[in-house]
Order: C-alpha cells, then sequence, then structure tokens
C-alpha cells in the first residue's frame, strides 16, 4: 500500500510539475502576466541564452519584466514545450523542456529557435513552482520567414 501511495505521489507530482511547464508557456504565447508570475518562486532565477547577448533576471517580479520587454512590439509570439525527463527529489525537481519559438516584430525582426530549457523547481503545497529555468539554444533562426501574425482573442 505504501508503494502504491508513493507512486500515486510520483504521478501526481509529475503532473503538477508538466501543469507549471505548460502554464509558463500559455502565459508567455499569451502576454499574461499574472500567470507568468504564478510560475516563479519569489526568489526564482530566469536566464535565456548565454552573454553578452543572453537575458537574466531574478525574482518574480523582475522575471515579468524580462517577459515584458522581451514581448514588446512583437506582432506575434509563440512557445510550444514538451517536458522532457523529470526527476524529483523530495521538495525539488529537475527537468529539460525541449522548446520551439516563434516570433515576428517588431518592425522587420524575425525569430525562430529551439532550444533546451534547463529547470530547477521546487514544491510550494500541491504545486511546483520555478527555482531556475535557464534556456540553452540549440539552433536560432533571425533571417525573414514568411506567413502571416494573427491576434489573439480573449478566451471567455
Amino acid at each position: 500500500m505504501a508503494n502504491q501511495q508513493a507512486r500515486l505521489q510520483q504521478f501526481m507530482d509529475e503532473a503538477s510539475i508538466r501543469n507549471t511547464i505548460a502554464r509558463f508557456a500559455d502565459s508567455a504565447t499569451r502576454s499574461d502576466y499574472a500567470m507568468f508570475k504564478t510560475v516563479w518562486a519569489d526568489d526564482g532565477e530566469f536566464i535565456i541564452g548565454t552573454t553578452p547577448h543572453g537575458q537574466h533576471s531574478i525574482g518574480a517580479d523582475e522575471n515579468v519584466a524580462l517577459l515584458r520587454k522581451l514581448r514588446t512590439g512583437k506582432e506575434f509570439f509563440v512557445q510550444f514545450a514538451l517536458p522532457g525527463v523529470i526527476v524529483i527529489d523530495g521538495d525539488e525537481a529537475t527537468t529539460r523542456t525541449f522548446v520551439h519559438e516563434a516570433a515576428r516584430g517588431p518592425g522587420e525582426k524575425y525569430y525562430r529557435n529551439h532550444c533546451i530549457a534547463f529547470d530547477k523547481l521546487q514544491r510550494s503545497g500541491d504545486d511546483w513552482l520555478f527555482k531556475s529555468r535557464s534556456f540553452q539554444y540549440i539552433w536560432l533562426d533571425t533571417g525573414p520567414f514568411a506567413g502571416s501574425g494573427f491576434p489573439l482573442f480573449p478566451v471567455a
């Protein structure tokens, strides 16, 4: 019975971690800054790429400010996230999330990438929050691409 309980807890923790990853992608895509803030620990660290061109912030409020900066002037932005391996150790977890992003704007700026997010999460009640999220690029394309962007409409 104890083994079944442990397996059930493992399943519930993995589902909660996948939900945190999905909420990150959803809120980043829709510019939902209030939701984006909820996926971070108070001192969570957000790292994109490496210096000198990388971006870095610490703390839920600074992480939201960084997302706002990155989203400013974008005609569209979309992030797809595929959670990979999840390793849970008590109230801490690590994951590798495979990510694809595409964006256009402001103006004739283009952006597509494939990257891996190296995640550290911590338990917060029944939920999990990012303690650290570090994006490492595998492929980056800033050349023009065809297609049209459409505004997102609020869901009722």
